[in-house]
């Protein structure tokens, strides 16, 4: 049976995500919940640490020399937890906001050929060339995305950048656009679990 990893975003943790990820869970799975490494000023933790925590920071086109650094030591992390954690076998990996962010780089591991699916919530790309390249060198999977129309931490047309660049690399993309802002909507809660039960 696969693993699901599902990962919060930027002031949250594991604590926040993990009834979300255990509803939509398919039976038989397992499931990995993990807390990002650094802590964040206001509240929980941060996959990177913005340089700064302003309202718009999100709103940024690119990250920093130093923020991408970050990224590189989250995805060590992860690496570390799904090699301790994680059966072998196929995982489906997302996120909400910047845990979907990490959801997308988890694909420059070598981990990428067991990853069957990418659940994309609220996100954006972090490094769209780095990206698009190696989708060009994997094989064809499968995305969930869904982003709100009125999202103002993270606009819907950088959500969208996100669906488009699995499109274009050939990828089979469940698409659901909400009317509602920066969240994960409960009445679609079920179309993930059930897009997740075809992994199964």
């Amino acid at each position: 049976m696969p693993t699901l990893i599902m990962m919060h975003g930027m002031t949250g943790d594991a604590s926040m995500m993990r009834p979300f990820a255990e509803k939509i869970l398919p039976d038989g799975w397992t499931l990995l919940v993990p807390e990002a490494r650094f802590r964040h000023p206001n509240r929980g933790f941060t996959w990177w640490r913005y340089e700064d925590f302003d309202a718009d920071v999100t709103r940024r086109g690119t990250l920093s020399r130093r923020e991408l650094m970050d990224v590189d030591s989250s995805l060590s992390q992860l690496e570390k937890i799904i090699a301790e954690e994680a059966p072998l076998g196929l995982l489906v990996v997302g996120g909400f906001s910047q845990g979907g962010a990490m959801a997308q780089e988890l694909l420059q591991l070598p981990i990428a050929d067991r990853i069957a699916g990418v659940v994309c919530m609220g996100t954006r790309l972090v490094r769209p060339m780095e990206l698009r390249l190696r989708l060009s060198e994997l094989e064809k999977k499968r995305m969930f995305w869904m982003h709100g129309e009125k999202d103002i931490r993270v606009p819907l047309e950088d959500g969208w950048a996100v669906a488009h660049t699995f499109e274009s690399a050939g990828w089979s993309v469940e698409l659901i656009e909400h009317p509602k802002g920066h969240m994960i909507p409960v009445e679609h809660h079920d179309a993930l679990k059930e897009w997740l039960t075809t992994f199964s």
